[in-house]
């Protein structure tokens, strides 16, 4: 039993912080039975049937939970009625393995503890910085969201009743995406009736990020063969971040854990399915492998393709590096993987991708070869910081030139790739696992096997001086990069202070450790930069049509825009689709393909601003402003069955009201539900509630 405390731990933290934000406890133990039984029990059988030897009981369980996570994600999307029965029919034909095997290896309770600390820290990162400044749904008054998630929640809301995936806010229009993470999401509603808002804003990303560390852990253990790499690269990802004065670090360097975890859940969902596709692909390299590894290395390369579209590319780079002729199998498999990823799953144009050397720095280097190479340097010590372990690897293997090159190329393609919306730093997120575990390994072969204390401490001081120290501002362009180099330089006085190697080596990598707490103190979801205001109301409309219509039926609106002044021209408004779990004929243009491909051609930051279609949103609008029965039916024949209207964005006209059945109301939402083409409605003015047509 005691063998488990540190997972129990971890679990009822977890628990008790869940209730502290007002979950219903039924809904935590409804997500967890979803979790034990739909998940990691047929993952685990269908992970033991897969792998070559049995090697510990948590890697079963943690690469079991991976494998059930793609698993469910392909029933999801192939045979959505078997979404109830595909885990007893697993558990029926593995039965068999049902049955623990004699397992070679156990972790000590120091690995446990010490892998259960990582957890404890990083999912106290992400309550503080995500799940306790964002309400499930807004009640009472109004609610600050950040725009991205609400458009995420959307896409999960989609994939919840359809499939093919589309745009919610754009009806029919394909979404070529990674949307595994969001189809994982949809899969858990499904299964387990918690409310998909519950899901998002509470129980799955706490649920996630034990997962991501637990797998980093085993990863590393098993690919490096020393149990001990797994704690220190899980704490090098998830518990440490950038190198440099948190306060005054330069934007263009993004970060690896801190932001990115919370605001896209397919970074955090990618990096945990990265994990065990990391250690089957070093078993191939060591040629440790036998028949049934492929099947294997296919599903996990499938998923991790369909999690996020990074992480193949980085990795075929690792393979590269490996050597093509030890490695053109592994190759041959996962290019063929993104090939058919690209085809069934992306699409061909880019998703906004552009070749930019240096195009992150380009809103403070102007082109000025010096600042670049300044720009450089500091980027390379602020985000490579952790991975410096990699110096002491005395041995290049194939393996080791694997990691290394992985890492490494995901650094460079955030660097040489330019996106509207700067997605090239998710070339550095993928790649950072990679190196994580690299690293980890160098810094045990210095400290031989061991963490050295001194090194702890002075990595400690480092941070604390971090987040107090107040650093001078020097002329622009230079002082986006020089707080990184006195920062550097801090370090360097801190390593050369200790008396080892491992002791300097351990200083450098665990410098940043001040980054995440920074973080979640002062930009705890990212303020209320890049939010909406959504209101009860609007809420609590949309979830009232979520109760009263089906997903077939499409919703029109004339709520295109959000906010006012500078923020009144951005097409991204996402409330009715999020929370309403119904597609919207025509509501918000901002995140669609056709909107990226727009702005990177334009070479621009952000969304379109205009709809590329003005007649499609002119017949739109003129049925909800000047409504004849034309105008009404071009939206029936269109599956449209219901008006939402935002009178904050505009009033509809009164004619409205004689033409379709005005059916709830609150504040400025109205929400008409149309007849079929030739039927009279007769209103009945009742704020609230459902009202009756004759």
């Amino acid at each position: 039993m005691t063998r488990w405390l540190p997972a129990l731990t971890v679990a009822l933290a977890v628990a008790v912080t869940l209730v502290a934000l007002g979950t219903d406890i039924f809904d935590i133990a409804a997500y967890a039975a979803y979790s034990a039984l739909g998940v990691v029990l047929p993952g685990t059988l269908l992970y033991r049937a897969l792998r070559r030897d049995p090697h510990s009981l948590v890697e079963d369980l943690a690469f079991g939970t991976a494998v059930g996570l793609i698993a469910e994600t392909a029933v999801l999307a192939l045979c959505r009625p078997a979404l109830w029965a595909w885990p007893v029919l697993v558990v029926i034909l593995l039965r068999r393995r049902l049955s623990a095997p004699e397992y070679p290896h156990r972790p000590s309770r120091a690995w446990s503890w010490s892998v259960a600390a990582v957890a404890l820290a990083f999912i106290g990162y992400l309550t503080w910085a995500f799940l306790r400044v964002n309400a499930p749904v807004p009640t009472g008054r109004p609610r600050w969201y950040m725009i991205d998630q609400l458009n995420l929640l959307a896409i999960a809301g989609d994939l919840a009743h359809h499939f093919p995936l589309a745009v919610p806010e754009l009806g029919d229009e394909g979404l070529g995406y990674h949307w595994f993470a969001y189809a994982h999401l949809a899969a858990a509603e499904n299964l387990s009736g918690v409310d998909l808002p519950v899901l998002w804003f509470r129980l799955d990303l706490p649920a996630l990020a034990a997962l991501a560390v637990v797998l980093l852990a085993v990863a590393a253990w098993r690919v490096t063969g020393r149990a001990w790499a797994g704690p220190v690269a899980a704490a090098l990802m998830y518990a440490v971040g950038e190198a440099g004065f948190p306060a005054r670090a330069p934007a263009f360097f993004g970060s690896i854990t801190a932001y990115y975890t919370w605001s896209s859940r397919s970074v955090l969902y990618a990096s945990a399915l990265t994990m065990p596709l990391i250690a089957v692909l070093a078993q191939v390299l060591r040629r440790e492998h036998t028949t049934r590894t492929w099947p294997l290395l296919v599903l996990l390369a499938a998923g991790v393709a369909g999690a996020k579209s990074t992480v193949l590319p980085v990795a075929l780079a690792g393979l590269l590096c490996a050597g093509p002729r030890r490695a053109w199998r592994p190759i041959a498999v996962l290019a063929g993987v993104q090939a058919l990823a690209v085809g069934l799953l992306y699409g061909t144009d880019g998703g906004g991708l552009t070749w930019s050397p240096f195009g992150i720095m380009a809103d403070f280097a102007h082109g000025r070869p010096a600042v670049i190479a300044a720009g450089l340097g500091a980027y390379a010590f602020a985000l490579g910081a952790r991975l410096a372990g990699a110096v002491a690897i005395e041995r290049w293997g194939p393996v080791e030139r694997f990691l290394g090159g992985a890492a490494l190329a995901g650094l460079t393609a955030a660097v040489v790739i330019w996106h509207n919306a700067w997605g090239q730093h998710f070339f550095a997120i993928a790649g950072f696992p990679f190196g994580a575990i690299l690293s980890a390994r160098g810094l045990l072969r210095a400290g031989r096997g061991r963490v050295p204390i001194a090194g702890v401490i002075g990595a400690a001081v480092v941070s604390l001086l971090a987040l107090f120290a107040v650093v001078p501002h020097v002329r622009r362009p230079w002082d986006a990069v020089f707080p990184v180099y006195l920062f550097g330089a801090l370090v360097l006085v801190a390593a050369l202070a200790t008396r080892t190697r491992a002791a300097a080596l351990t200083v450098v990598l665990f410098a940043g450790g001040a980054g995440l707490p920074y973080d979640a103190a002062h930009h705890a979801n990212l303020g209320t930069a890049y939010h909406v205001l959504v209101t009860p109301e609007q809420a609590a409309g949309a979830r009232w049509l979520r109760a009263h219509s089906s997903p077939e039926e499409y919703v029109a609106t004339n709520a295109h825009r959000i906010g006012t002044g500078a923020q009144a021209g951005l097409s991204l408004s996402y409330w009715i689709s999020a929370f309403s779990e119904r597609r919207v004929l025509l509501g918000s243009w901002g995140y669609s393909p056709e909107s990226a491909r727009i702005q990177s051609q334009r070479r621009r930051i952000g969304p379109v601003a205009q709809y590329w279609d003005p007649a499609r949103l002119e017949a739109n609008d003129r049925a909800i402003y000047e409504p004849t029965p034309e105008r009404l039916r071009w939206l029936w024949d269109r599956r449209v069955r219901w008006i939402v209207v935002d009178r904050a964005q505009g009033r509809e006209s009164p004619r409205l009201a004689d033409q379709a059945t005005r059916a709830w109301s609150a504040g400025d939402v109205v929400i008409y539900r149309l007849r079929p083409p030739g039927q009279r409605a007769v209103q009945v003015s009742v704020a609230g509630a459902e009202l009756v047509p004759e």
